[in-house]
């Protein structure tokens, strides 16, 4: 990915503001930076909510009459603001989240009374369909306060349309916070006592270091920025960076014979990376051939009666694949990383389709298996909205997928259990190696600079050296 999202969340007056500008100024800015093992010119942004000033005056003025179309204004903004969110390269801060706008703010006016039934559910539509696609951030940091703690500050800084906020209503917001951070954030939470009454300076301290020390705990450095630096050269010079790139990365591995897994849900083009990679670099492939598995048909046809047995097929074949891969005579890329089968079986569990027992005797068995097995050297995850995943799978046309095969739905959920896949396998031991994330819907895997990026990625991950094109093409010129 480009940038690494976190999302600053808490009720009115708590501090957000205060915060997120603090953290894009020296010396925080750089406590933040640090996270990035390889630095590469990465900034910290602050995207502060942005309304029209005169539809917020009204609002507090008017919370009833004016609360469906204030909602509607307030959550445009947001969305235009998630455009800004989506170009910059390095750490953005979020004041106030895209989610927050509708489990707190859309919420409470309907509990309220502010919008009728009809309203709500058109709002809940719009808000539905308008966020789909739009990932949560990476990390979400909830600034906790009690209303009294509320209350000063609000009249301490008085901003004249706040005055006159109830106390209920920050009630009701702080309720509904409480619930937002239990039930509907499902991406990692850092929660922080906003109540502190220490100094400012040694406050914004201690929070940015407490930040920092969350992200190097959720092992996001896998995700390296770096591709807006190819696509902004000219397409000539970037293209001959894409052959120096592929050429390096050859000729490492075949000096140090390495196995890369690819993970990808299904659709979003694994088999294609792997297939660019054997030829481009001149490595062994290890694929899955779906013509070649005697229970995937019988599976897709009736997955209740097959699930388990054809589990444990895949089993014995990646446990022959990972061998072979880590043989040590060449260097490999697999179609599928070891561990992938267990995000299957837990979507297979929650359809029915295997017993409790069943997965438990499944999860056993692989980390058996695995427990004998040398590592991968890398992961590379490819990850992408499920509409992409969709759209590819029914452009293919594989009669086993199709028929009778997958719905949008399991893809939707399968995407969903992948979310966290670079992250899950470190926690829970299933992989030692390097792990990379690509984002298949900004990268175009055909395109042969958007792969000369990959490369160059996936050469610092084994090798932990950078490429110096420069060098490279001045001895070319020799």
């Amino acid at each position: 990915m480009e940038n690494l999202r976190i999302g600053v969340c808490g009720n009115i007056g708590v501090g957000k503001s205060t915060l997120t500008k603090s953290l894009t100024e020296d010396p925080l800015d750089k406590i933040l930076l640090s996270v990035f093992p390889k630095p590469n010119g990465e900034k910290v942004y602050c995207f502060p909510e942005k309304f029209d000033d005169t539809v917020l005056e009204e609002f507090y003025q008017d919370p009833i009459s004016t609360a469906f179309f204030s909602q509607i204004e307030f959550f445009n903004g947001r969305l235009e603001r998630q455009l800004r969110i989506e170009e910059a390269r390095g750490i953005v801060l979020e004041d106030r989240t895209l989610q927050e706008d509708y489990h707190i703010f859309g919420k409470a006016q309907r509990i309220l009374g502010h919008m009728t039934p009809g309203e709500f559910a058109a709002y809940q539509r719009t808000y539905n369909l308008m966020t789909e696609k739009i990932d949560e951030p990476d990390l979400v940091v909830y600034l906790r306060a009690t209303v009294d703690t509320l209350m000063e500050r609000i009249q301490t800084r008085g901003r004249p349309e706040e005055k006159s906020i109830p106390r209920k209503y920050l009630e009701l917001l702080n309720h509904l916070y409480e619930e937002f951070i239990d039930k509907h954030v499902k991406c990692p939470i850092l929660v922080i006592d906003a109540n502190d009454d220490a100094p400012l300076d040694p406050y914004l301290n201690m929070v940015v270091n407490k930040i920092k020390d969350k992200i190097e705990t959720l092992d996001l450095k896998i995700t390296t920025p770096g591709i807006s630096d190819w696509v902004s050269l000219p397409e000539t010079k970037a293209t001959i960076r894409s052959i120096a790139a592929e050429k390096v990365l050859e000729d490492y591995l075949q000096k140090n014979p390495s196995l890369i897994a690819v993970a990808a849900n299904v659709g979003l083009g694994k088999s294609t990376f792997t297939e660019i990679a054997e030829r481009s670099l001149n490595i062994q492939g290890l694929y899955e051939d779906p013509d070649q598995n005697p229970l995937l048909k019988d599976f897709l046809g009736n997955k209740r009666k097959y699930c388990y047995d054809l589990q444990m097929f895949f089993l014995d074949m990646r446990t022959k694949q990972r061998v072979r891969g880590k043989s040590g005579d060449k260097s490999y890329v697999k179609d599928r990383s070891f561990a992938e089968d267990l995000v299957f079986c837990d979507l297979f569990y929650q359809q029915g389709h295997l017993t409790k027992n069943q997965l438990d005797q499944i999860n056993t068995e692989f980390r058996k298996a695995l427990n004998n097995l040398p590592s991968a050297d890398l992961i590379v995850h490819l990850r992408g909205p499920s509409e992409l995943a969709w759209r590819r799978i029914q452009q293919r046309g594989r009669e086993m997928e199709i028929e009778g095969g997958w719905s949008y739905e399991e893809i939707r959920e399968l995407n969903r259990l992948y979310k966290n896949y670079t992250n899950d396998v470190r926690r829970h031991g299933l992989h030692n190696g390097e792990l990379l994330e690509i984002d298949v819907s900004k990268i175009d895997l055909t395109n042969r600079i958007h792969m000369g990026y990959v490369f160059e990625q996936i050469y610092e991950s084994l090798s932990g050296e950078k490429i110096d094109f420069d060098m490279i093409l001045e001895n070319d010129k020799k």
